[in-house]
């Protein structure tokens, strides 16, 4: 998926493309990223989401020590710049840090199309919480 900003935007948007090739929604996911951001997807984004845990596997893949890749860092800065935001802020909305974060990723401010290719989610793309989405109101 090549619209996201964030880790939020990539696990909601990933669902629309997939619905915008398929014709469908997903009935499983699985999330391959770095071990520190599992707790993240979890806990915050797929919940967020409404989207079963049942359904929701993540995979925690990171580089060997002998790269120089410090998880301890990583897990630090996972916890101030992204878990912690986004557990006032669900969806990305109203924190400064996450909202300087996709601008900061969104330089020539392109616009996703998924309103237009997945129109069921157009309230749930929208939502700004800080309250969970209504869970009827998910496709």
């Amino acid at each position: 998926e090549e619209f996201a900003t964030d880790s939020f935007e990539n696990l909601l948007f990933s669902i629309c493309r997939f619905r915008e090739v398929t014709g469908h929604y997903p009935e499983k996911i699985s999330v391959v990223s770095f071990s520190f951001k599992q707790r993240r997807f979890e806990t915050l984004h797929a919940p967020a989401l409404h989207f079963p845990k049942s359904r929701f596997e993540y995979i925690g893949v990171d580089p060997p020590a002998e790269t120089g890749f410090d998880l301890a860092s990583a897990k630090q800065g996972e916890l101030q710049n992204a878990a912690l935001p986004f557990e006032e802020d669900p969806y990305g909305c109203h924190s400064p840090v996450l909202q300087e974060k996709r601008k900061a990723r969104n330089p020539f401010s392109r616009t996703p199309p998924y309103e237009l290719t997945c129109p069921e989610m157009k309230a749930l793309l929208h939502y700004c919480g800080p309250k969970l989405f209504p869970e009827a109101q998910v496709p």
